[in-house]
């Protein structure tokens, strides 16, 4: 039968059993009865006494709890079985009886009721029971509680169950307990029943959070479970877990052995003294630990201070490490060690200054929580900081430990939440490459810095487009030319001693040395050049050492190390800066090696942008991914030799191995080289292009000239100009050019356009 006769909301008052003070007093209790019937011919006859009369039922009900007033039906159950049991003529009329009896006010926490439709067992619900908990993830929801609301239905085979009690003790649990996630909120909580009443033979628990996401009335789970299901589990206890804590408390799955080796990440900060200093000799004293080997490093950031604000800015960064036989007390140990014995760390109050800082951010995905040691590390979500170059480190699907969400997915959500600023002036970090005596290229990762202008110092006699202009020049000369390019605008010179033109031919390396090093040492001796960073333009190592010796800052290298094998060795003992500029053969094949091809498929292949994620990939734009993979085997091999990510600024190398198309290709996508990533499957390494500087070297090049039909370099400002906005546009972060003068300009243009910077009256 498909026909119902419904009554709702029957008021009355009836004694079921004890309520919340424990005393049997009569309660207000609302009465529902649903009875499967056949009206069809009272419906064709439009006759009630076909049917059933739910005036005549409802008065029925009604004056059998009056009569009742003074009987304790001893629960819920009992009210609703009496009236059940009332119903014995209409019962046999109808398919079915549904029987709802609700106590609104019968437990101070949560209504209750009872439905039973008979013979079968009843099932007690509590609707809505507020409780304060400790539940989540994240560093604020471990400090601080919040409210759940539960909804339980309890099976019960018998008629009575103390609903108050029940609701009382899953109240005190929940307030008491500790969870990461809902899922073991609603297993605990239905366990927590199961043992403690023996009466219920099931329990659904259906919990709500109503404030985890602002824009819905709540989120969570809900679960069923029988007594079987936890036969044979240790009962739950929270003895002691009533006493309040303001510590971080973080539920872990213990593991004690930790034999072998495994992989930790670790954060560092140095906000004191020589700040590059305390971090190279940090690292140093760790890979020399006979249980610990640096893996790989990040790149290096500047940030404001967190917290305590007047403070100066820190540089970051996060290593790659892997230890054997070691447990993370161990590694913190270690840490600790190095902070305070090694490089004398004076800690005068929470997050102050200090020559070191040595965090564990993760440990393999272990957690540990414990007073001195918690991992992954609390605070770790909030901190762009820390997310920025651990996600250098960490593929798009590595997830975090405890939220089993993509860590990268955190840091595009930190990207996207404002910057409170009394915890923290701004959460945008800057890049720094290291140069020699404290000098640093600084870029902001937003762009939000001028592009630095490179200018180009060529000490050769044979350079296609001003060879001769500045070869072997008095070092009077030298300090007036390079003075100009400076109050040009110039923040980088560029020392060549070798033509690197296609089809050239290279001096001996006695020669390229006369030629450059002069260069360097009377820079150097300058003290109003003391701030201007020179880079040489080579690919020898015994010029890059001698270069560097001198002076130099920066070694821009247009064979990424494979014209000489020893170069990388040079770059990774000075710690200097390295431009790794892609080419391919010797200048005098390269114009013949232009085909880019798809990569194996051993590897898989990204475009990342962390404050939006994964990228569609460009179709039919083979030469970004193709110089991206060939960049990424000699930066792969450069940091197994000891070269630190930090060094390194990448340059596409246009007109190097590329033809009038690809030059242009490789301008109008310049972004995706800072935003490459790539896992080799063969080899199990994930490696990111994120953090590291971009220069695009466009100046006065063949393919301009190919364009605008200017068959002479040197009047190829014009274009050289147009391509500096272009690269601009693309997130540039430095530019290489010849005619610097004309070219800041550009820049200026540029940079008011695409970044915003200009001069406001």
């Amino acid at each position: 039968m498909s026909d119902k006769v419904y009554i709702s909301g029957l008021e009355g008052s009836a004694i079921a059993g004890v309520d919340h003070w424990q005393k049997p007093v009569p309660h207000p209790v609302l009465v529902d009865v649903a009875f499967s019937t056949d009206f069809s011919r009272a419906s064709d006859s439009d006759n009630l006494q076909y049917s059933l009369n739910y005036a005549v039922i409802s008065d029925k009900i009604s004056s059998f709890l009056k009569k009742s007033h003074q009987r304790n039906f001893q629960s819920l159950g009992g009210v609703a079985e009496a009236v059940f049991d009332l119903l014995l003529t209409e019962r046999a009329i109808c398919t079915s009886v549904d029987l709802k009896v609700l106590a609104p006010k019968l437990d101070i926490r949560a209504p209750v009721s009872y439905t039973f439709s008979g013979p079968q067992s009843g099932t007690y619900h509590i609707e809505g029971l507020r409780a304060l908990t400790l539940i989540g993830v994240f560093t604020f929801e471990r400090l601080n509680k919040q409210f759940v609301l539960l909804d339980i239905d309890m099976s019960v085979p018998s008629t009575h169950l103390n609903v108050p009690r029940v609701s009382e003790s899953v109240h005190d649990y929940l307030e008491q307990a500790n969870f990461k996630t809902v899922e073991a909120l609603v297993k605990r909580t239905s366990q927590w029943i199961l043992q403690n009443f023996a009466a219920v033979e099931s329990v659904s628990v259906r919990v709500t959070k109503p404030n985890a996401i602002v824009y819905t009335e709540g989120v969570g789970v809900s679960c069923l479970c029988t007594r079987a299901e936890f036969a044979g589990e240790e009962p739950i206890s929270i003895s002691g877990a009533s006493k309040a804590s303001e510590a971080f408390d973080l539920p872990v799955e213990s593991k004690t052995v930790f034999s072998g080796s495994h992989t930790a990440y670790i954060a560092f900060g140095s906000n004191e003294g020589n700040q590059l200093g305390h971090i190279r000799l940090a690292l140093e004293i760790l890979n020399g630990h006979e249980r610990i080997s640096v893996n790989s490093t990040s790149s290096l950031y500047v940030s404001k201070p967190m917290y305590y604000t007047n403070q100066p800015d820190f540089y970051n960064g996060v290593l790659k490490i892997t230890v054997h036989d070691m447990t993370p007390h161990e590694l913190l140990l270690v840490l600790k060690d190095i902070e305070y014995e090694k490089l004398a760390r004076v800690k005068d109050f929470e997050n102050g200054p200090r020559s070191i800082d040595l965090d564990i951010i993760l440990f393999d995905d272990v957690t540990v929580n414990s007073p001195d040691l918690v991992v992954p590390h609390k605070s770790m979500l909030d901190r762009t900081f820390v997310l920025q170059p651990l996600c250098e480190l960490l593929n798009p699907d590595f997830l975090h430990p405890v939220t089993a969400e993509p860590i990268h997915n955190h840091l595009k959500k930190l990207l996207n939440t404002p910057t409170d600023p009394s915890v923290q002036e701004s959460s945008e970090l800057d890049i720094v490459i290291p140069g020699t005596s404290g000098r640093y290229l600084r870029f902001n990762v937003n762009g939000k810095l001028p592009t630095a202008i490179m200018g180009i110092f060529n000490a050769t006699p044979d350079l296609f487009s001003d060879g001769g202009d500045k070869y072997h020049l008095e070092p009077s000369q030298i300090v007036a030319a390079v003075l100009k390019m400076k109050e040009q605008g110039a923040d980088v010179i560029d020392v060549g001693g070798v033509s690197t033109r296609p089809g050239s031919v290279e001096p001996l390396v006695e020669e390229e040395l006369r030629r450059v090093i002069p260069v360097v040492q009377a820079i150097r001796q300058e003290r109003l050049l003391d701030d201007i960073l020179i880079s040489v333009d080579t690919y020898r190592a015994q010029v890059a050492d001698q270069a560097v010796a001198a002076g130099a800052d920066i070694i821009n290298d247009i064979s990424m190390g494979t014209f000489d094998d020893e170069l990388i060795d040079v770059v990774a003992k000075h710690g200097c800066g390295y431009i790794m500029s892609h080419t391919r053969g010797t200048p005098a094949t390269m114009s013949k090696l232009t085909e880019y091809n798809a990569g194996p498929t051993s590897l898989i292949e990204y475009s990342i942008d962390p404050g939006s994620g994964l990228l569609p990939p460009l179709m039919d734009v083979n030469v970004i991914h193709g110089v991206c993979r060939e960049l990424a085997l000699q930066i792969q091999a450069a940091m197994d030799r000891g070269v630190k990510k930090w060094q390194i600024i990448l340059d596409p190398g246009v007109g190097f191995a590329k033809d009038l198309e690809q030059n242009l290709e490789i301008l109008r996508h310049a972004k995706r080289f800072k935003q490459y990533a790539q896992i080799d499957l063969d080899k199990n390494l994930y490696l990111s292009f994120h953090g590291m500087g971009l220069l695009i070297g466009t100046s006065r090049k063949k393919f301009l000239g190919t364009l605008t039909g200017q068959a002479v370099a040197d009047q190829r400002v014009i274009a050289t100009a147009a391509t500096v906005v272009a690269s601009i546009e693309q997130s540039a972060d430095m530019v290489r050019v010849h005619d610097v003068e004309e070219v800041k300009q550009a820049v200026q243009t540029g940079d008011a356009i695409y970044r915003g910077i200009y001069p406001r009256s």
